[in-house]
């Protein structure tokens, strides 16, 4: 992007620029002047919330936490109707007061009357009074939305019609001729309205370091004003904390007298009960019955783990004894039982007798036979007294297992009674503790009712800050100017946008960009219209020479000396085709070149204006109509402008032109032209209207396309591609007409060939002066 071209397509519209900066800038400097500013007046007060703890009849944490610090409650009061609405009536903030002025009126802060309601704040409804003090009293113009009512009064006191009385102050009684005349504004408005109006002016924050101090921020056009009224609510929030405090207080001392009393009763009933439980389950000292009950448990379960152990070893020597066979018997068993070891040692005595005698006779021998009887009545003997063992045993283990589980059960049963006697020994203790508790709370409670003062301590008393925040003279006038800039800027872009008109070469970069451009012809006024001579250094002039330069670049090259025909056409009819194909034949033939101009728009023709003829003059029309005549019988001679140039006007206007330009003659006639002169110039048809030029279009070497600058419109160009790619139109270039002299890209046609004179250096004019 060209940003330059950019540039100065928007510093053509200046005046515009101008004009809004100016307007602008002058409206907001009297707007400023003539408006009251508005200020933020500030203050910062602290409200300690933990020296209440001390006062609370249960404290469970020393350490300030954040919940415990956040002052929303009180930041919620402030901002309540009832705390506000009281602030209003004190403060009398539903009457203000102003200087009558032409686009707003002003705080005004030396007030001349005082204003006196005679009925409630909330009684009165939101009205506007106009008042003018005068040397007999006061002048009211009251402004109500069924009309105006004008009271002028005879006292200064009282005003027959209104709700309220003025009077003037001592001061103004003294300087009565400073205040004469001058108009006044008194709104008068109910309180629930003021109350919503002083909500949006009141701003209440916590600090984030420090979340016990709060910010107070009122913002108002009259700084006094708003320095009472955070005063006023300081000091009422001060009196609100100090009365809630005393109630809280006597409330406290109540209740702390009610629960000392409840809670000597309830000792006594839990001691009570302690005795009882004692009693009841024989504990005299807990300690004691806790080893009783814990040596009985152990020491039953050791019998009984004794009784169960002999039963395992009587049931394994029983069947280790049966599994035998005449194999020894062992002889330790670790059983309780004594007979039982002689018993065995007897047995294996017998059987290794047996085994003897079995060496030296046979099993049948009558000493082996009874020595085997006796030893199967011994195992026997043995096995019987195991047996007889073993049922003993299991008849201790039943009786040792009721007792253990019994020694268990009052083993298990100790926490329990442990955790009984301790949660009766710990109500004890609790009331005991929070009886002595309240003891110490009450006596605190009372000692904090006899020095009673605020938690609340003022850090920064009001103050104003009288740099204004509404509005704000530099932003405010640098927004004014910026706003003056962008308006027009953005007028004048939303008309280049919308504008469809082609202007300059530039508009065809995007449409035509494969079509040569030809040039500019610049826009001229009627003295200099045919200001075309050989000599000439006009505009026009110098524009069409270039205009042809560019067209030979386009003629096709050939080697016969024929001349070259020029059709000259554009879209639509005013976008100045013959006036461009009548210029550029005078500059064509004051170059020495023989030029025929032929009028070919039969329809609408124009040339004859340049040449003060009649349009029904003989010309190509009669010639098509009728070859029998030689068209150049119709040739109009004029020197006055070339020698060179012959014109063929378009002749009286056909019924038919389509039918007549199609038809062999006007071929013919190019042929024929060609051989006399060096250039053949065309002043066509527009193409998108009729179709009279496409129908000879090919008999041209080169087409051009007129478009007026601020005219054509953009569109209308599209379909010149159409018709180069049907090949209606061949060897086209492009030439914008109507060009200003100094265009939007800056480009100036007043280019002259005189030297301007540079005016000298005064000091070299002074040494010329004295030669």
């Amino acid at each position: 992007m060209d940003v330059k071209k950019q540039f100065l397509k928007y510093v053509q519209y200046w005046p515009w620029f101008l004009a809004s900066f100016i307007l602008f800038t002058a409206a907001a400097y009297y707007y400023l002047g003539a408006v009251s500013p508005t200020y933020e007046t500030s203050a910062l007060i602290n409200i300690d919330k933990m020296s209440e703890k001390d006062s609370e009849i249960i404290s469970t944490d020393k350490v300030k936490t954040d919940k415990e610090e956040d002052l929303e409650k009180e930041k919620v009061f402030i901002t309540s109707n009832d705390f506000l609405s009281k602030l209003v009536s004190d403060l009398k903030l539903n009457i203000n007061y102003y200087e009558k002025g032409f686009i707003d009126n002003k705080v005004i802060l030396d007030i001349p009357f005082v204003f006196k309601t005679h009925i409630s704040n909330d009684s009165l409804s939101k009205i506007t009074y106009n008042i003018k003090v005068t040397e007999d009293g006061f002048f009211v113009n009251e402004s109500v939305s069924d009309g105006l009512s004008l009271v002028r009064n005879k006292t200064i006191y009282d005003i027959s019609g209104v709700p309220f009385s003025l009077e003037l102050t001592s001061k103004a009684k003294k300087n009565l001729s400073n205040y004469l005349d001058k108009e006044y504004v008194v709104t008068v408005e109910p309180t629930e309205l003021a109350v919503k109006k002083l909500k949006l002016n009141l701003e209440i924050a916590s600090d984030e370091n420090l979340k016990t101090n709060l910010s107070l921020k009122h913002t108002g056009t009259n700084p006094m004003q708003s320095k009472r009224i955070l005063n006023k609510l300081i000091e009422s929030l001060d009196e609100d904390i100090f009365a809630e405090k005393q109630k809280k207080l006597g409330k406290t001392v109540a209740y702390l007298n009610q629960r000392i009393a409840a809670f000597t009763k309830e000792k006594d009933s839990i001691e009570s009960i302690k005795e009882s439980y004692l009693r009841n389950n024989n504990i005299y000292v807990l300690d004691q019955y806790i080893a009783t009950k814990t040596n009985e448990k152990t020491a039953k379960t050791a019998n009984s783990a004794l009784n169960d152990r002999q039963i395992s070893l009587t049931t394994f020597a029983i069947n280790d004894i049966k599994r035998a066979g005449n194999s020894p018997l062992g002889t330790d068993y670790n059983l309780d039982l004594p007979s039982l070891s002689q018993m065995l040692i007897n047995y294996n005595s017998s059987l290794a007798e047996s085994e003897l005698i079995l060496q030296r006779a046979q099993k049948n021998n009558p000493a082996y036979l009874s020595l085997a009887a006796q030893l199967q009545v011994q195992k026997q003997s043995i096995l019987s007294t195991l047996g007889d063992y073993l049922n003993q045993l299991k008849q201790t283990r039943i009786v040792n297992r009721i007792e253990q589980s019994n020694a268990i059960s009052e083993a298990k049963s100790i926490p329990t009674k442990n955790k009984e006697l301790g949660n009766i020994d710990n109500d004890l203790s609790l009331k005991e503790e929070t009886y002595l508790a309240l003891l110490q709370k009450r006596e605190e409670a009372v000692l904090n009712g006899a020095v009673l003062d605020s938690n609340l301590s003022v850090l920064d008393f009001p103050q104003t800050n009288y740099s204004a925040i509404s509005p704000k003279p530099k932003p405010f006038m640098l927004g004014t100017i910026l706003f003056s800039l962008l308006l027009p800027f953005g007028i004048v872009y939303v008309k280049l946008k919308m504008d469809s008109r082609i202007h300059t070469q530039e508009d065809l970069n995007g449409q035509l960009a494969d079509i040569p451009f030809l040039g500019n012809i610049p826009e001229i006024d009627a003295n200099e219209k045919l200001d075309n001579t050989a000599t000439s250094r006009s505009v026009i002039a110098e524009a069409t020479r270039t205009l042809f330069s560019n067209i030979t670049y386009l003629l096709p090259h050939s080697k016969d000396q024929l001349g070259k025909v020029l059709l000259f056409t554009s879209s639509i009819q005013g976008e100045g085709k013959s006036f461009c194909a009548f210029h550029n034949a005078v500059t064509i033939s004051n170059l020495n070149k023989k030029v025929l101009l032929i009028g070919a728009d039969l329809r609408n023709p124009q040339l004859h204006d340049y040449y003060n003829v009649q349009k029904s003059i003989p010309g190509l029309s009669d010639f098509l109509y009728n070859s029998s005549q030689s068209w150049k019988n119709f040739l109009v001679k004029k020197s006055d402008f070339s020698e060179n140039l012959d014109v063929l006007f378009s002749g009286e206007i056909p019924p038919n032109p389509s039918q007549l330009l199609t038809n062999s003659n006007f071929e013919i006639l190019l042929q024929e032209a060609k051989s006399f002169y060096d250039f053949i110039i065309i002043d066509s048809a527009p193409v998108q209207i009729v179709s009279d030029t496409l129908n000879f279009s090919y008999l041209a070497d080169v087409t051009i396309y007129v478009a007026k600058s601020n005219f054509s419109e953009k569109s209308n160009l599209l379909q010149l591609n159409d018709f180069i790619k049907k090949g209606q139109l061949k060897n086209v270039g492009v030439i914008i007409n109507g060009i200003s002299k100094k265009s939007a890209y800056g480009y100036s046609y007043n280019y002259s060939y005189q030297e301007k004179k540079v005016k000298a250096p005064w000091f070299k004019r002074s040494m010329a002066f004295n030669n």
